[in-house]
Order: structure tokens, then C-alpha cells, then sequence
């Protein structure tokens, strides 16, 4: 199986990203692996404000490269990437997101979804298949869910790639992010995911608010 995920995290500048490419292998994984790649060599400065105005300003110079690869490509191609970014500074934080890869917070015994997908259920031979409404994709224009809220303490979050979350249940990942040692926690979904016979590939980090 191809894995077309890719991921990023920066403890130290409170910066964590999860993709998950589509458009064929090699197309998926160069788009995923696009947005890593770019958020490894910058440097976010200034207040947070102006950190985020960064980070989105970045993700239109990647919708651009898309662009211009889908351009070269030609024969109707389609190149891009899910996103779910996340941005912690102090007490507050910011989800930028694109796409069903997702974002969950777990808080006061209580696990609910940052995110919301950008993806709907359609009908198809043997069932229903699932259409992504939103990405960070070409051609297309490119549509960001910017949201900004404030974190409290012990709170965590789990970034994940639907070949991750369509694996589990909502009680399962309760379970798993409330084991205090995030290595625990995440090897408990993980191997929960593969047991299962996973079809997709799976990407997901833990960060905690300490």
C-alpha cells in the first residue's frame, strides 16, 4: 500500500500538521508532502496573529505549486492534499483545516471534535463512498476553516487522517487519549487500527497542554 500521509510536528515552536494526499500516488504523496516540507523551513514570528496570517499565507504559495504542476500534468489531473493543522501559543490556539483529515479535543473527561469534515456520503455501487468537498487542491480554489479558540490545561488533541479515525470508535479514541503517556495512549489506537484490518494508510500525533 502507498502511503500518501504525511505529517510534521515542532514541539518547540507549538506547531503540528497532518495530510493525506490524493490524486494517485505520486501526485497525493507530492502534494502531502509539499505542505511538510515548506512548514520545515520557515519560521514563524511575531504575535500570534501574525503567525497565522504566515501559515495561511503559506498554504495559498502551495495551492499555487499545485496549480502549476496541474497545469503541466494536463489530462484533466487533480492533485492535492487534506490538512489539519494545528497552533498552540500560551493559552491560545488556532485549527486550520482543509479536507476529513481531523482534529479531536479531549477535555474535562470529555472527547469532542475540533474540525468538522469537509466531506459528504454519496450513493455507489455496494453502498455509499465519500466525496471530499474541500481540499488543499488543484484545479480549484483553495478554501481554509480557520478557528481560533483558547486551551485549557490537560487538555489533548489528536490530529489523525481519516484512515486513522475510520477505525475507531468515538469511544476508543476516549480511551486512548486519556492514558496519560501519549506513547500508551496512541500505541493502544494504533494497534485497535490494525487489528481491524486497516485498507488506508494511518497518521496521528497527541499533543498535550501542560
Amino acid at each position: 500500500m502507498n502511503n500518501e500521509d504525511a505529517y510534521f510536528t515542532n514541539d518547540t515552536s507549538g506547531l503540528w500538521i497532518v495530510c493525506d494526499g490524493m490524486g494517485g500516488h505520486q501526485e497525493g504523496n507530492f502534494a502531502s508532502h509539499l505542505v511538510t516540507d515548506i512548514f520545515e523551513q520557515i519560521e514563524l514570528r511575531g504575535n500570534f496573529d501574525q503567525k497565522i496570517q504566515t501559515i495561511t499565507s503559506q498554504f495559498y504559495n502551495i495551492h499555487r505549486i499545485l496549480q502549476k504542476k496541474v497545469h503541466k500534468l494536463g489530462n484533466n489531473a487533480v492533485i492535492g492534499t487534506t490538512l489539519v493543522l494545528l497552533l498552540i501559543e500560551e493559552d491560545q490556539a488556532v485549527s486550520i483545516h482543509s479536507g476529513d483529515s481531523r482534529c479531536y479535543v479531549y477535555r474535562d473527561n470529555t472527547l469532542s471534535m475540533v474540525t468538522q469534515d469537509h466531506a459528504r456520503n454519496i450513493p455507489s455501487e455496494g453502498g455509499e463512498r465519500k466525496v471530499l468537498t474541500k481540499a488543499l487542491c488543484a484545479p480549484g480554489e483553495l478554501s481554509l476553516e480557520v478557528k481560533k479558540f483558547m486551551t485549557q490545561k490537560n487538555d489533548v488533541f489528536l490530529l489523525c487522517s481519516d484512515g486513522f479515525y475510520d477505525n475507531l470508535s468515538h469511544t476508543l479514541i476516549k480511551e486512548g487519549m486519556q492514558i496519560e503517556v501519549f506513547e500508551e495512549g496512541m500505541s493502544l489506537m494504533s494497534s485497535k487500527v490494525l487489528s481491524g484490518g486497516a485498507d488506508d494508510n494511518l497518521t496521528a500525533t497527541l499533543v498535550g497542554v501542560r
